[in-house]
């Protein structure tokens, strides 16, 4: 009987977490703006502040932070990278930003960036992913998308 009751309790189980997969229990999509930029993350993130940046968005696996620099061409991209020890041929093109993506070790606890610069106007938004290491390659896709969905409104 109770190897009966295991299997019903593993089938639940397992039917629950499919459901939570499927359903998409990481949040739900909702909009951020900071100045004329939007940003489509999840309800898991919440405004939070940290010096030194426009705006700090946390949830339990990534922060977003952003902050807007004054700058005339992409040079100011290989600069950033410049400053983080990045090679130049890791800047990556895509849609409409640039990104390259590095790891530190902050406190002992091992952590990955994911940078992206976008220009509009006559400012570079420097728009920043972290994450845990170990967690980088499960959230890479969604940090990208994440990007993607940023937008400005014409003013």
């Amino acid at each position: 009987m109770r190897s009966k009751s295991k299997k019903i309790t593993l089938g639940l189980c397992l039917i629950v977490l499919t459901a939570c997969l499927l359903c998409g229990c990481s949040g739900n999509p909702k909009n951020f703006t900071v100045g004329t930029m939007t940003i489509t993350l999840t309800d898991t993130f919440k405004e939070s502040k940290m010096s030194g940046f426009d705006a700090y968005f946390v949830s339990d696996d990534v922060s977003f932070s952003v902050k807007t620099e004054n700058a005339s061409d992409l040079d100011y991209a290989k600069e950033i990278c410049s400053l983080n020890g990045i090679s130049t041929d890791k800047l990556v093109q895509r849609n409409n930003y640039y990104y390259f993506s590095n790891t530190q070790t902050v406190s002992g606890a091992k952590y990955t960036y994911l940078h992206c610069m976008l220009k509009e106007g006559n400012n570079y938004w420097i728009c920043e992913f972290v994450c845990k290491h170990r967690s980088y390659e499960s959230l890479e896709k969604s940090m990208l998308q994440w990007a993607d969905s940023i937008t400005f409104d014409q003013q």
